[in-house]
């Protein structure tokens, strides 16, 4: 796929998504979580000094998406991380990370119950770029919109607010 067909492939994802003019992380993982039929729950990732660690780790089980956010960087990154996590669930992506990993073991969760499990370290595969394309239209959105009369009128002054407070 061309850079003008994925960028046109990863807008009209995010415009099926129908989400308000202004809108933060809460209602973009309901928005998600609605889609998908099951919840999006939230984790904090602790940091570690291997540079091969993901800053951002998607974990997929029959009954939740699981995500996991590094803890120990900047707010607007780990709003950039959990954007780029949900895109990889809105792409479907198969994920990258493999059991054998130790990353099961790092985040605490049995493994029988993961069925997919996806990290970035790296943009190299066409799913990673897909994931940082759409990550990036939904961080231009929330600003862009921000500047912008609304569209259509909201309840309240919603915001792209901080993952862990």
């Amino acid at each position: 796929m061309d850079k003008s067909q994925l960028r046109a492939t990863c807008e009209e994802r995010l415009r099926r998504l129908d989400l308000p003019h202004r809108f933060g992380t809460h209602q973009l993982r309901e928005a998600v979580a609605a889609m998908r039929g099951k919840p999006i729950i939230l984790r904090a990732l602790n940091p570690t000094d291997a540079a091969d660690t993901p800053c951002g780790i998607r974990v997929e089980t029959p009954t939740a998406d699981i995500l996991f956010v590094e803890q120990g960087t900047s707010a607007a990154h780990q709003m950039h991380i959990l954007a780029h996590e949900i895109s990889h669930i809105l792409c479907d992506h198969p994920g990258s990370l493999s059991l054998g990993d130790g990353t099961t073991s790092a985040i605490g969760l049995n493994p029988t119950l993961i069925q997919r499990m996806s990290g970035r370290t790296a943009y190299t595969t066409a799913d990673e770029r897909e994931a940082e394309l759409l990550a990036t239209l939904i961080r231009q959105r929330v600003y862009r919109e921000r500047l912008l009369p609304a569209r259509r009128p909201t309840v309240a002054d919603e915001r792209w607010d901080a993952i862990f407070a």
